[in-house]
Parts: C-alpha cells; sequence; structure tokens
C-alpha cells in the first residue's frame, strides 16, 4: 500500500485524506493545531464543490446540514439594486444551487470520514521532514502562509496582503433576503441560515488596528445609515463576535504546484481571496482531482500495481493550476472592483451586464 502524508488537517488537507484513503492509500494527517477546528462562519458550497463531496462519499451528509441559497441581490448603500443573482439560473446550469454551511460543520464531516488515528493533532511536520521524505506522495496542505511552499519552491512566492481586512460572523437575527452592498471602499454581505440566524461579512479598505477595542462598535459606525437589515445584523454584534482576518493571496502566481513527490493543494497553493467564495469550493474540487489521478484507475478500496506518483502529479497540476489560477486572478479582480470609489456608476452598469449575460 502507498503511503501519503499530508500537512494541514484544514479542508484540503482533510479532503485529500479522505478521498486517498478511499482510492486505497494509507494517509497520515500532520495539523498544528490541537484539535479539530470548531470555530469560524458559514461558507458557500458552489455545485462544483458539492459534486466533489458526492464523489468523496459526503454529498448528502453535508446537505442535511447545509442551507440551499435563494436568488441574491446586489445593492448600493441606499438600498437601490444593481442587480440579481438568479438561483433557478445557477441551477440549470450547473444542476444544483449554492449550499451554505457551517465551517465546524463541514470540518466534523470531513473528520468523521476518516480511518481511526489518521489525524495527529499538535503535530507541524516538514515537506522535507524525515517522514515526508518515506513517504510515496506529500501533500502540502498548510494554507496561505504555507512555510513547506517555500521549501519546495523558494522564498519568492509568498502570502501577498490585499490592503482589505474581512469580519465576519453569525447572529441571532432572521433575515429573508442573501444580500450584498458595495460602498466606496467598503461592503457586506447577508445570508439567511437554516436556524433562524444570519451569516454576515464584511471587508473595509484601511481597517484599524488588530485587537482595538470595541471593533463591534467601529462596524456599525463603518456602515451606518446603510439599508436595513444591516443596522438591525450589526447592532447585534458583540467584540466576541466578530472575526477578523486581513486578506491575502500567493503573489506571483506558482509555476506549478507539483515538485518532486510534494503536491500543494488549496490554499498552500494560490491563497484566493474570498471574493468569488470559492477557496474551499477548489479546495474541495483539489482534493477529489488529486484522489482521482493517484488512483491508477483503481474503483475504491481495490488494491493494485503501484501508481507511478510523478507522473500522477503532472497530470494533477495540468488539470488544477490554470483554472484555479483563473480564478484566483479573477477574485483578486473583483475585490477591488467592488470597493472602487470612483466611477461606480458605470462599475455597476457592467455588473449588471456580466450578471445579465
Amino acid at each position: 500500500m502507498q503511503t501519503a502524508t499530508i500537512i494541514g488537517g484544514g479542508i484540503s488537507g482533510a479532503a485529500s485524506a479522505v478521498g486517498l484513503a478511499r482510492a486505497g492509500w494509507h494517509v497520515t494527517v500532520h495539523e498544528r493545531a490541537d484539535r479539530l477546528e470548531t470555530s469560524g462562519a458559514a461558507l458557500g458550497i458552489w455545485p462544483t464543490a458539492l459534486t466533489a463531496l458526492d464523489e468523496l462519499g459526503l454529498g448528502e451528509q453535508v446537505r442535511s446540514v447545509a442551507t440551499p441559497q435563494g436568488s441574491g441581490v446586489l445593492r448600493r448603500p441606499d438600498g437601490s439594486r444593481i442587480a440579481t443573482i438568479d438561483a433557478d439560473r445557477v441551477s440549470r446550469r450547473a444542476g444544483d444551487v449554492v449550499h451554505l454551511v457551517a465551517r465546524r460543520d463541514l470540518a466534523a464531516i470531513l473528520d468523521a470520514a476518516l480511518p481511526a488515528g489518521a489525524v495527529r493533532y499538535g503535530s507541524p511536520v516538514r515537506a522535507d521532514g524525515r517522514e515526508s521524505r518515506a513517504s510515496d506522495v506529500v501533500v502540502v496542505a498548510d494554507g496561505v502562509f504555507s512555510a513547506n511552499r517555500s521549501l519546495l519552491l523558494g522564498d519568492r512566492f509568498q502570502a501577498r496582503r490585499t490592503g482589505q481586512t474581512a469580519f465576519r460572523g453569525r447572529v441571532a437575527v432572521m433575515t429573508h433576503e442573501v444580500s450584498e452592498t458595495w460602498g466606496a471602499g467598503r461592503r457586506v454581505g447577508l445570508s439567511p441560515y437554516r436556524d433562524g440566524t444570519t451569516n454576515w461579512y464584511a471587508s473595509v479598505d484601511q481597517a484599524p488596528a488588530r485587537g482595538r477595542p470595541g471593533e463591534a462598535e467601529w462596524l456599525r459606525g463603518c456602515f451606518a445609515g446603510w439599508h436595513e437589515p444591516i443596522g438591525e445584523v450589526l447592532g447585534e454584534l458583540d467584540d466576541h463576535d466578530v472575526s477578523r482576518h486581513d486578506l491575502y493571496d500567493v503573489h506571483p502566481r506558482l509555476p506549478t504546484y507539483a515538485a518532486g513527490h510534494a503536491v500543494m493543494v488549496g490554499d498552500a497553493a494560490r491563497g484566493m481571496t474570498p471574493d468569488l467564495g470559492r477557496g474551499a469550493c477548489e479546495a474541495l474540487v483539489d482534493a477529489v482531482t488529486l484522489s482521482r489521478c493517484l488512483s491508477g484507475g483503481r474503483a475504491k478500496g481495490e488494491r493494485g500495481e503501484a501508481v507511478d506518483v510523478g507522473r500522477a502529479l503532472a497530470r494533477y497540476d495540468a488539470t488544477r493550476r490554470p483554472v484555479t489560477q483563473r480564478l484566483q486572478a479573477a477574485s483578486y479582480g473583483l475585490g477591488r472592483l467592488a470597493h472602487a470609489r470612483r466611477m461606480t456608476v458605470l462599475r455597476d452598469v457592467a455588473v449588471r451586464a456580466a450578471l445579465s449575460s
């Protein structure tokens, strides 16, 4: 049985481990944290990612705890409509709608699907360490700040700060519309969740220093006067309700996702900003594609001749790198567009035309 060392137990690492285990590999996941992630807001799971979860045998479990998203509205701060995102149209094109799922629920489903004892918490390892060198393949899934990316490709490829800061959370306020509202240098989004709460997120340029007391109050001031129910949602926040992180992507683009018998997946490979809502989705597709390439055509649980890892990783790189790097660039560009401070009328016309085409 061929062996895989997986560095990082987040979504991309855990999903890769599930897929490889189903393909007959012996997997060991090394996670720096000392326990399973239980925090974080909700994630939008697009149809392609749901298909990937189906291939892992987990699609129905995720659907059972997720909230299907209806049509969405893109608005200006005064509440006027820029454009509508038609859920039925998405479903006709992709075969399903976007589902909103709590990050902790997705993490728990992936964890439960792993072989017993596969995850070692509190166990950071290096891509050039002894266990990694002894494995047939090393999957680098340690995030946008990946030190192992530097080990494999050099220090040139780093996490690039975009200048924007994201805030997110969930509050006990029932809303009835999926919406995103764009203002000058800032925006806010709302998504109703299945239990009557609302998942919210915001991003701003030039946020105050991290750890500033009264961050919830600062957010309320930042979006004061914007259309309801934004004020109602933000009015429920305490500082402990607010999750904050600066936004990064990986720059410049990597020339390859594979180096020797190591391969990078998820944020370690491209660190996509959240503007398209595709980071977690593409991590799941990465995992399934990698597992398919390393399966050697075997059915689930079937054993056979050892897979040629070099050729398999080359196929993975050729399949995933062009697609995900285009999405990475598009996501970064959308973030800049949404935060535009000038020519917003032309921006809104162009966005409306793009969404209706």
